[in-house]
This record gives C-alpha cells, sequence and structure tokens, in this order.
C-alpha cells in the first residue's frame, strides 16, 4: 500500500509502495515490462487521486480526469524474480498548455511522474532469483499527464481552466516539461531509413475497462507489437532489438467494437548490425465513412539493437 510522505498542505502528494517482481513482470532478458509499469502506474496514481482529492465532490461537478499523454522508458538492468521493486510517485496539480492561469489558453490537470528501481539480479537464467547487488538501482521511469474535463458541458467549456474548490490545498504549478505535440513524437533523424506499413483491427471488450473505453495499457501495447512487425518488414531482428521508450498522445477514445487503421513508419539510422530505430505509429478510426486521416492515438516507440555479447 502507499505510505504518503507528506501532508495534503504540501504542493504535491507523494507515495510509494514495495511490491514483490513476478515471472510474468520481466522479459526474457529479465529486463521490466512495459505492461509492468504500466499497471503499477495506473494503480499507484489513482490511490494517490482518491487519497488526497475528494474525487466524488470533483465529479458532482460535472468534472472527470482523462489521461492526455503517457511516457514509459525502461532501462536495459536485469532484475531477480521475487525481488523487491520500488515504486515512488509524485502527482501534481499543473496547468498544461504552458501559458499559465488566465490565458484562453489554461487548461488544467494533473501530472504524474514515477521513478522505479530495484537490485539488480544476476541475469542468468540458471540463478533468476539471486541478487548481484542488495541495493536498489533505477530501473524504469515514467510521465503520465492528466487533463480535467467537463464532458456534458459545451464545447467552448469542457476544458477546466479555473482552480475547482476541492483542489485549493494543490497549488496549481507548471509541468516539468512542455506536453507533448503531435510534431516532438513524430520527430526523427534526418539520415533515417523509412519503412512504412499499414493494418486493421477491431477493439474488443477484452481490451476495454470500467471507464468503458479501451483501456490506457491497450494503446501501449499495441505500439510496442506494431513495432515488432516493423522490425520484421524492415529486416531487422525483433529478438536482438530493445524497446526503450513508448510515449503516447491521445485524441479520442476507442470503445469495443470500433473499427481502426494503424497507420505507421519505422525509421532506422546508426550502424546496421546495432540500429537504432523511432517507430511512429498512428491508430486511425475506421467509420462507414471512411478512415479519419487524423489518429485517434499517435504513438512513439524507440528502441535499438544493443552490441552482441561477446
Amino acid at each position: 500500500m502507499p505510505v504518503s510522505e507528506q501532508p495534503l498542505e504540501s504542493q504535491k502528494l507523494v507515495a510509494e509502495s514495495v511490491t514483490p517482481l513476478d515471472f510474468p513482470d520481466l522479459d526474457a532478458r529479465f529486463r521490466l515490462k512495459t505492461a509492468t509499469v504500466v499497471t503499477s502506474c495506473m494503480r499507484l496514481s489513482y490511490e494517490e487521486f482518491a487519497r488526497g482529492i475528494d474525487v466524488a465532490a470533483v465529479r458532482a461537478d460535472g468534472v472527470i480526469t482523462v489521461i492526455s499523454s503517457v511516457d514509459f522508458r525502461r532501462s536495459p538492468l536485469a532484475l531477480p524474480v521475487a525481488g523487491p521493486l520500488h515504486h515512488r510517485v509524485e502527482l501534481s496539480h499543473c496547468e498544461l498548455s504552458g501559458h499559465g492561469l488566465g490565458s484562453r489558453l489554461t487548461r488544467l490537470g494533473y501530472e504524474s511522474l514515477h521513478t522505479f528501481s530495484a537490485p539488480p539480479g544476476t541475469g542468468d537464467v540458471r540463478r533468476y532469483r539471486e541478487l548481484a547487488d542488495p541495493d536498489p538501482m533505477p530501473c524504469a521511469s515514467a510521465r503520465i499527464v492528466f487533463a480535467m474535463l467537463r464532458p456534458k458541458a459545451a464545447p467552448t467549456a469542457r476544458m477546466v481552466s479555473e482552480p475547482l474548490e476541492e483542489l485549493r490545498h494543490l497549488p496549481v504549478q507548471p509541468l516539468s516539461e512542455p506536453h507533448p505535440t503531435a510534431e516532438t513524437l513524430t520527430a526523427v533523424p534526418e539520415d533515417a531509413v523509412r519503412t512504412d506499413a499499414e493494418r486493421e483491427g477491431v477493439f474488443g471488450l477484452h481490451h476495454t475497462d470500467v471507464n468503458q473505453f479501451v483501456y490506457t495499457g491497450e494503446y501501449v501495447a499495441l505500439m510496442e507489437s506494431h513495432q515488432t512487425l516493423l522490425l520484421s518488414d524492415a529486416g531487422i531482428a525483433a529478438a536482438d532489438h530493445v524497446t526503450e521508450r513508448v510515449a503516447v498522445l491521445f485524441k479520442a477514445p476507442f470503445s469495443a467494437g470500433d473499427e481502426y487503421v494503424v497507420r505507421s513508419a519505422l525509421h532506422r539510422s546508426g550502424d546496421p548490425d546495432t540500429p537504432s530505430t523511432v517507430a511512429v505509429i498512428g491508430v486511425h478510426r475506421r467509420t462507414p465513412e471512411g478512415i479519419d486521416p487524423r489518429p485517434a492515438v499517435l504513438g512513439r516507440v524507440e528502441g535499438r539493437t544493443p552490441p552482441a555479447q561477446p
């Protein structure tokens, strides 16, 4: 369970948790999986919402919270099965546009910053529970930006632009860095070699959560899975390629039964034997009228093929 480290009058809500790592949490190289990071982030973020904010009162005012963007990063650290995973979150009440309070562009929400650490393991499949060092080392980080909305208000009034009374104990702060945009997520090296691909799909009930829309983690999983298809199309061995970052920008949600088209491009640069890659992946809504040219969800997946071990 999270343990609060600061009173509610503080500028941030801070909590920590420690959970044991299990087999499904680590990949074949004993690295922390992105899916594990996502699950832990969502749990601790929403526990902090419930602990430090009167969520029922906020909802009674017609305000809901939706995820605007996520950014998950992992290190190559090998971890042991059953070792402790330390997770810390700092949740801030933020102005998202960068224009501050009082602007016609003001948007209020939250920024949730996560850090993960764990004692390193041996990386040896025969000694998968052994610690190589008892001291925790950084193994992952995440940034999640939430926007506050009034979904039943007129379109011009849906964004929350003035601080809510229920959040008076959390002063509005600027984001730690600017909110990601389509331009920042699609920036690629000028000398990169590009491989394009397009595939179709349908979201099912198993992709959704109790918010009635497709769960955030499903989009992240789709990005990682689609990256492996792009690697194959480009002739890069997916088994040797390491995903280091998955960042996603959300414009509109999908529901069970919605059809979609994934339009993507893999940008490859560096040494052909140890390439660095950036996959830019857009998830477009398909309707009877056709395919929306604007992605409802836009992702960036960064990876690399490390040198072969001697």
